[in-house]
């Protein structure tokens, strides 16, 4: 008996459980892509996300690897255990876990939504790559010692079936549109950045302006927030938010940090404005260009009622804005967002060999 084993039984305490044993994968085994998807995930966005990467046709070519879901540890290490398989971590929370309980290292691809602050993440250098998805994101990694090597962007994702330029801007019934869902106020953290209060007070304004204001998004008639009853609420199925898009000028969000959001693409697709904070996707864009405009996280509501105004107006003015064409800059960013390409490149991703293959060729 080891001394810490003594040191337990002395003192009364449970052994700690075995661990599992580490999977063994094989380069000369069936070749596998494996999302890791709890049951928690079901419903999110990265179950949706997983769902229509893996519908593309690019995976029916030759030599694509098998796609595979495990939503616990065991059935993963059941599908990847002697295949030549890289398990796509969809929420970088489990990752530390995974890798205790025998994942190989090599064999993880990381999808890095948004780096989370207070949460401690392994060596990602060890890994087979990391998805980020934006040019800030990027950066952060890169200052935290990423190699850029391992590091990709893989913006996250829109259909461009569903969400594509629609009528003229001064065709379309909603003046202001505010797209995700409403989450009660037990998770304060979500709040705070999420800002629903502060997005309250704006639309109250907003009504009293005059200002035709939509919401997009399951949740709102529980909203703890005074929420003005002039202010039209959308409950629909996602294949269905193409259409609102289309009939909206201008899609705002508030909130303090985002790692996209996908509504960001698809408002973008549909010849819609954009106006939000300098977070997310519309970083990369210089506000004031492409029908995109940012506001200081410090800005008040009624600096956002002025320049929900100003673009409005600026936009009338413009006539490839007014016709709700897609400029080159947002054509040339929404390419690199299909599903069909962020397809190809997870293939090419999960095509190249572990790191214990390349690790002479990293380090050389």
């Amino acid at each position: 008996m080891g001394l810490l084993a003594f040191l337990r039984r002395s003192l009364g305490l449970h052994s700690p459980p075995p661990q599992p044993s580490p999977v063994c994968c094989s380069p000369d085994g069936p070749h596998r892509l494996v999302a890791y998807l709890t049951e928690g995930s079901q419903g999110w966005i990265l179950d949706f996300l997983w769902r229509d990467i893996s519908a593309s046709g690019v995976w029916g070519e030759k030599d694509s690897p098998e796609l595979c879901v495990a939503s616990d540890r065991d059935s993963l290490a059941a599908v990847m255990e002697g295949a030549n398989a890289f398990v796509l971590v969809m929420f970088q929370g489990h990752l530390s876990q995974l890798l205790r309980d025998g994942i190989p290292t090599e064999r993880v691809i990381l999808f890095l939504s948004h780096v989370r602050i207070g949460l401690a993440l392994p060596d990602l250098n060890q890994l087979h790559a990391v998805l980020a998805l934006n040019a800030q994101e990027q950066s952060l990694l890169m200052i935290q010692g990423m190699d850029s090597r391992l590091l990709h962007r893989f913006r996250a994702g829109f259909d461009p079936n569903l969400f594509f330029s629609g009528p003229p801007l001064n065709q379309r019934a909603i003046d202001v549109l505010v797209v995700g869902r409403y989450v009660g106020s037990h998770n304060n953290n979500y709040h705070c950045r999420k800002r629903f209060s502060f997005l309250c007070d704006l639309l109250a304004i907003l009504e009293d302006m005059g200002i035709r204001v939509a919401l997009l998004g399951p949740g709102w008639d529980g909203c703890e927030y005074p929420l003005p009853s002039a202010v039209q609420q959308i409950d629909c199925s996602h294949p269905a938010y193409g259409a609102v898009y289309r009939s909206s000028r201008l899609v705002i969000w508030v909130a303090a940090q985002e790692g996209g959001p996908v509504s960001f693409l698809e408002g973008l697709a549909s010849g819609c404005l954009m106006l939000s904070v300098p977070t997310g996707f519309a970083a990369e864009f210089q506000s004031g260009s492409n029908g995109i405009w940012h506001l200081p996280i410090t800005a008040n509501a009624q600096q956002w009622c002025e320049q929900i105004q100003s673009c409005l107006k600026t936009a009338s003015q413009n006539e490839l804005m007014v016709g709700g064409s897609l400029s080159p800059a947002r054509e040339a960013f929404l390419e690199e967002a299909s599903f069909d390409h962020l397809a190809q490149q997870l293939r090419q991703i999960s095509s190249q060999p572990a790191l214990d293959s390349r690790k002479e060729s990293l380090d050389g």
